[in-house]
């Protein structure tokens, strides 16, 4: 029996209210790069960035798109029941291409009518006027249909440790050009960068929401092995947020957050071999749990503190 949610807005459930039933995501591998790996902005992408990208361990980014789609899908069944299915574009950058590179590779996954939707992660200084087109194309032939963008941070992006190649401007850009093409946007914060502060993760938020994101994912922090970050970690290790402390912050975000915006995840994980630290990621239903008791604990719920109105993020355009 699904449990019944009603202090957050929580993705899964927004899926059970539209299909009448469970439905997963599929990551795949599309054979994409970045500008920022291929040395167009920079080489070795941005800090916390794992070199094989961000798919999940269970799927095999050498199998074509379609086999890595039915590689998931089966699993998924096995493991959760699921039947009907959305396609994530995951790992670097899936709007970096030429358009016809695009529409081949987005087509090549609408593999069956268990395919309900497309989601395609990406960052910023990716959107441009022909990927839009495209992406509108697609979004037609959908019924869910996304677009995931990396924001990260309003104040980190721009420092030279972070590699990142971009800032606020690019994003507001972005977020422009698929607002007024109605394309919805899930927007990716990290957490829990060095020296950030509670008021500066705050008008990251802020900057998510104002510029129209129909949902958020919450991310803390994580060191992986293999990317610069890690490096940098382990010869100089850096304080870093134990679950209690990222919970906090995480709820502060929550009671801000516009009751409209569906939240994708509030909090990440990694393959427990290539993660350095914090160790205490690698138990996400304990931190889900954790979040979910104290909601209820202390009266708190999406929006408490929502405020409407001018923000850092308006001020920024």
């Amino acid at each position: 029996m699904q449990k019944v949610r009603t202090r957050w807005n929580y993705f899964k459930d927004r899926l059970i209210d539209r299909y009448g039933e469970i439905v997963y995501k599929i990551g795949v591998d599309a054979g994409f790069t970045c500008p920022n790996r291929d040395g167009t902005k920079a080489y070795g992408g941005c800090a916390y960035c794992s070199q094989q990208g961000s798919l999940s361990p269970n799927q095999d980014p050498n199998l074509e798109i379609k086999d890595q789609i039915k590689k998931g899908m089966a699993f998924v069944q096995r493991r959760y029941g699921a039947q009907k299915f959305i396609v994530y574009f995951q790992s670097f950058t899936n709007t970096y291409d030429k358009p016809e590179v695009l529409r081949q590779r987005y087509e090549s996954a609408l593999i069956d009518d268990r395919i309900v939707g497309l989601s395609i992660a990406t960052r910023p200084d990716c959107i441009n006027g022909e990927v839009i087109e495209v992406l509108k194309e697609f979004q037609k032939k959908c019924s869910y249909f996304t677009v995931e963008l990396g924001l990260q941070s309003a104040h980190q992006n721009t420092l030279e440790w972070v590699n990142r190649q971009e800032g606020t401007a690019e994003y507001i850009q972005a977020m422009k050009l698929l607002r007024e093409a109605g394309i919805p946007v899930i927007s990716h914060i990290i957490l829990g960068f060095p020296e950030e502060s509670l008021q500066d993760m705050v008008e990251t938020l802020d900057l998510a929401q104002h510029q129209g994101s129909a949902g958020v994912k919450l991310q803390m922090l994580h060191i992986i092995r293999g990317t610069k970050l890690g490096v940098m970690y382990e010869k100089n290790p850096f304080n870093l947020y134990s679950m209690h402390e990222y919970g906090e912050v995480v709820l502060k975000l929550v009671e801000r957050l516009d009751p409209k915006v569906e939240i994708h995840r509030i909090t990440g994980e990694t393959e427990k071999e290539q993660l350095i630290a914090p160790d205490w990621v690698k138990h996400k239903t304990k931190f889900f749990d954790w979040f979910e008791n104290e909601l209820e604990k202390r009266n708190s719920y999406q929006g408490k503190t929502f405020e409407s109105g001018p923000s850092f993020a308006l001020a920024k355009e």
